[in-house]
């Protein structure tokens, strides 16, 4: 029998309506099941017949610790351990005979490090020196055993106490993107004598080259002064400022960094504060103002006779000897990047930073101890054991744990 049109009218709108009600049901199908299948995700956990055991033995080869402790295998140093894969990060002691134990740890790639602080009497005189070691991208498939060397180290007494590299976010009045003019380094005497900073030098370093025996300085900035001009006494911080200006008024979150010590200065167009001493300019690879990376970086201080000795490489960087340095951090955003630290082991065993660009963070040493009302910073030559994040930075000041 033959419909009426308006019959056919009827039929073809509900055919519709069916149509789009089932398409609205399979949209809302697959949004629930988007909203489950995530959490399913993030509940997934290996299982423990996955898991395996690992020995880390941390042994000193160059004599010093059995010369001092009758024994080659070095006890009671901490190790860590960092999953490249699983960004978790394990640590323990080492025993009597230098063996760290870790167990039910998950197969991956790792990076290992150790260090321990000792005390040595050295002709009636009692000296601070650091073991550190490390290895990157070890392969633990299985229940193994290796073997860690570490070399002796002296701790800095000029320390890098703060870095400020990370960023500002955009705010109102002016919403100014990737703000990094509010960079600043601090610099504090761990000594327990007057330092002068007299032709010190602070430079950012080319990565690389952690292998080699000198620094490839992308930017060297150096302290003013003919020898005794800018002493800094056991216990000061000294602040030196990308730009010296108090940046709140345009980043409210920012800092105000009108009072810093001394001021990169690299020419016009980059800000000078007339009221700043400005640090001398040794090399400027490129950029309007001194920046440290707001992802990854290595900073070192150091002191030379004649920066310009070793001439430059192939790619305009300053060449510095890297037994010149006296202190130096190896920051990253990803902090299971190990193998693409910037410095050698001797310098920094480790790697600190792990947040974001531009979000107001900072990167401080953490106090060691008290010497009477005085502050000694933790010095390890590992800036994974020595440093914190801090939510606010800290100029000319320290936050303890």
């Amino acid at each position: 029998m033959e419909l009426s049109s308006a019959e056919k009218s009827t039929g073809y709108l509900a055919d519709i309506m069916e149509n789009n009600i089932n398409k609205v049901f399979v949209s809302i199908l697959i949004v629930v099941i988007g909203l489950f299948i995530p959490a399913c995700e993030e509940n997934v956990s290996p299982p423990a017949s996955m898991r395996l055991n690992l020995a880390v033995n941390v042994v000193d080869t160059t004599g010093f610790y059995y010369e001092h402790f009758g024994s080659d295998l070095v006890d009671s140093a901490d190790v860590y351990i960092n999953s490249i894969s699983y960004y978790t990060n394990n640590d323990t002691i080492s025993d009597s005979l230098g063996a760290a134990q870790f167990i039910q740890i998950l197969p991956d790639r790792y990076n290992i490090s150790a260090s321990k602080r000792v005390k040595v009497n050295l002709n009636n005189k009692y000296f601070d020196y650091i073991l550190n070691g490390q290895v990157q991208d070890v392969s633990i498939f299985q229940d193994n055993t290796i073997t860690l060397y570490v070399y002796p180290s002296l701790p800095g007494q000029l320390l890098f106490s703060e870095i400020y590299y990370n960023g500002s976010p955009p705010q109102a009045p002016y919403n100014i993107p990737q703000y990094f003019h509010d960079q600043f380094t601090e610099i504090y005497n761990n000594s327990d004598e007057v330092i002068y900073l007299d032709s010190i030098i602070i430079s950012d370093v080319d990565y690389g080259h952690a292998e080699e025996d000198f620094v490839y300085a992308i930017h060297a900035y150096m302290f003013p002064g003919s020898g005794q001009d800018y002493p800094l006494n056991p216990g000061e911080f000294v602040v030196v400022a990308q730009d010296a200006i108090d940046h709140t008024t345009a980043v409210p979150s920012s800092i105000d960094l009108s009072g810093a010590d001394f001021e990169y200065y690299v020419g016009p167009p980059d800000v000078d504060n007339p009221d700043i001493p400005n640090m001398i300019k040794l090399h400027h690879k490129y950029g309007v103002d001194f920046l440290y990376s707001v992802f990854n970086d290595a900073i070192v201080m150091l002191k030379v006779k004649d920066p310009y000795a070793l001439g430059y490489s192939q790619f305009d960087c300053l060449l510095l000897p890297f037994s010149s340095v006296i202190d130096g951090v190896d920051y990253r955003d990803n902090l299971s990047e190990i193998e693409y630290k910037r410095l050698p082991s001797s310098i920094d065993a480790g790697l600190t930073g792990g947040f974001e660009s531009y979000q107001n963070k900072s990167i401080q040493r953490k106090i060691d101890f008290y010497k009477g009302d005085r502050i000694i910073l933790m010095d390890n030559n590992n800036s994974s054991i020595d440093f914190q994040v801090m939510d606010r930075p800290t100029p000319g000041y320290i936050i303890g744990e």
